[in-house]
């Protein structure tokens, strides 16, 4: 059953058998207890067993892809009878063929009432440790679909031109992907246009959706939610969103957190950018000013599938806006849920890739006393033990405007925009 955790905590975690899990038996089930006639889910909670779970979702930084969600859980199979050992056939999660097995999903949540989830895929490896004379732990290793993107290979076929989520959907309904029509959620606010260059045999289903987010300028991942599936959001540039949540490293009502990393070098400067779009010619963006200065820093994108020049011209116009001038940029927090509030515990689990945040850092000497930068969310991690939840969040370049008030704005400040 799910575990309060000394710090207030619910944590549970949830591992799919293969079968009914919680239907009701005669002469066995309570009358109040979990079970239902019939049953209702083939996962069974095993948070009594587990000792450690790590969690790691998201991307370096903005200009790379996203790789699989990547979550580990360690249990106490002595503890829990040998219930995890595939081998073993009196375990109640045997019924006549493998139980927890590859393939199966497993789900982790937290929160206030363990109903937030942090991470849900698919069991991809289990593995057990033996020491003399009885002592075993497993380890269960769980990826999130992205994986089983990158194990599809796409037959070929010829797209009529379209937007962002029209591709991912002609991508993802492929009988080749065949993936879920129900957990989807794709922005309609993207504003690209893909081309019609025809797909080869054998083109990696994972490499083809990236290529179109790449072409966004944009997000694709697996969300933590099973109720969400794929994910696409919207070209990363300027923006009226407001932060989520606030956190500083001084007492106060917002979050505090524990290590703060800065980054400033030559990985945020680019100031030529070449975009080869798919059937055109490549489209560039210079920094003229940027490159005066600072000298030549490019990034160069091939195989773009936009459905023209001008489509490339305003992504690498959108790139260029973004880095041309070197910017010592806020990239990574950790938080130490031991100690916080309740409520701040909720909102933390609550907190999802491409979220805006805002931190602030204060200095002892020097000037300014406080900076705050407003930044998205590219990369989740937990580490949780019985001991501590050590949260660490990748951080990324985030362009916020106000809106542009007559009279007061100024018509040269670049964070105010038309609303």
């Amino acid at each position: 059953m799910a575990k309060t955790m000394p710090w207030g905590e619910v944590l549970k975690v949830e591992l799919d058998v293969g079968y009914v899990a919680n239907a009701f038996t005669l002469d066995s089930s309570t009358l109040d207890g979990p079970e239902v006639l019939d049953g209702s889910s083939d996962f069974v909670d095993i948070t009594e067993y587990v000792t450690s779970v790590s969690i790691t979702r998201g991307r370096p930084d903005q200009l790379q892809p996203f790789g699989p969600g990547i979550c580990t859980i360690v249990a106490d199979d002595r503890a829990a009878d040998r219930q995890f050992d595939p081998a073993n056939t009196a375990s109640p999660w045997y019924l006549n063929d493998l139980g927890i097995a590859p393939r199966r999903f497993m789900q982790v949540y937290a929160g206030t009432a363990g109903n937030e989830p942090l991470w849900y895929g698919r069991v991809n490896d289990l593995d057990i440790e033996y020491s003399q004379p009885n002592i075993s732990f497993v380890s269960i290793s769980g990826v999130d679909d992205l994986a089983d993107f990158a194990k599809s290979d796409l037959l070929a076929f010829t797209p009529a031109q379209t937007t962002p989520q029209g591709r991912f959907g002609e991508i993802l309904n492929r009988p080749e992907v065949a993936y879920s029509t129900a957990t989807r959620s794709l922005s309609t606010a993207c504003v690209a246009t893909l081309g019609t260059v025809a797909y080869a045999d054998n083109v990696n289903a994972k490499s083809a959706l990236d290529a179109v987010a790449q072409a966004e300028d944009g997000r694709f991942f697996v969300s933590k939610d099973p109720t969400v599936g794929v994910v696409l959001q919207p070209r990363i540039s300027f923006s009226f969103d407001t932060p989520t949540l606030t956190f500083s490293d001084v007492a106060g009502t917002a979050i505090p957190y524990q290590n703060l990393s800065v980054g400033f070098g030559a990985e945020t400067l680019i100031n030529r950018v070449q975009v080869g779009v798919q059937g055109f010619s490549v489209a560039t963006a210079v920094g003229t000013a940027s490159i005066a200065q600072y000298g030549v820093s490019s990034l160069a994108l091939n195989d773009v599938p936009l459905s023209s020049t001008a489509q490339g011209s305003a992504l690498a116009s959108n790139l260029l806006a973004k880095y041309e001038e070197p910017v010592s940029r806020f990239n990574q927090i950790e938080i130490l849920l031991n100690g916080l509030t309740g409520a701040q515990q909720e909102s933390l689990a609550e907190l999802e890739i491409g979220d805006v945040i805002a931190v602030t850092k204060t200095y002892a000497v020097g000037s300014p006393a406080t900076v705050t930068q407003n930044v998205f969310i590219e990369r989740i991690q937990h580490q949780i033990n019985p001991q501590v939840h050590r949260m660490v969040l990748g951080l990324g370049q985030a362009q916020l405007l106000t809106e542009f008030i007559l009279d007061t704005s100024e018509l040269d400040d670049a964070t105010v925009g038309l609303g």
